[in-house]
């Protein structure tokens, strides 16, 4: 299972890029599987008043339901990213793509809206591409790079990017 990251600050257009990889590597038949880092405080939404919500409030580690089509499983205890991967390689995946997780050493897109963010290049590993809405803050770069404000027309190129990571 191939692994990417997504990484940028607030607002930066993480979830459009993740959302456009996704469709773009999806229909291409690749089996492709995602993973965000809720990085905003507190913990995630959840589904309020259903029997898996009131299990894990009864005490429960891990509590999961099972649909037709669609399984669910709810942690409440953190995990850690390496053991997420580790379960995530257990499913038909070809790629993972991981939102956030800034810190991590897989491949990754730093995503860059303005100088204050160019603390990022410096501060992070294995840098593979930089997004930008504005390409005059990345004319000398070393990094390849796209530019967010054309992500269709450049949905290819950055799909190349991440492909060979």
């Amino acid at each position: 299972m191939q692994i990417c990251q997504i990484v940028g600050y607030k607002n930066s257009g993480k979830t459009t890029v993740m959302n456009n990889l996704i469709r773009y590597f999806s229909s291409s038949d690749m089996k492709v599987g995602t993973l965000k880092h809720h990085g905003h405080g507190g913990e995630p939404d959840v589904v309020e008043d259903t029997d898996s919500t009131t299990h894990i409030e009864a005490g429960s580690l891990v509590s999961g339901v099972q649909g037709e089509n669609i399984t669910q499983l709810t942690f409440n205890v953190k995990v850690e990213l390496d053991k997420l991967v580790q379960l995530f390689s257990n499913f038909p995946i070809d790629l993972l793509l991981v939102e956030g997780y800034k810190n991590a050493s897989y491949p990754k897109v730093v995503l860059v809206k303005n100088e204050q963010d160019f603390s990022l290049l410096s501060d992070l590993s294995n840098i593979i591409a930089i997004g930008t809405w504005d390409e005059n803050l990345m004319k000398n770069s070393k990094f390849q790079t796209f530019n967010l404000n054309n992500l269709n027309s450049n949905i290819e190129q950055l799909a190349d990017y991440v492909r060979r990571c």
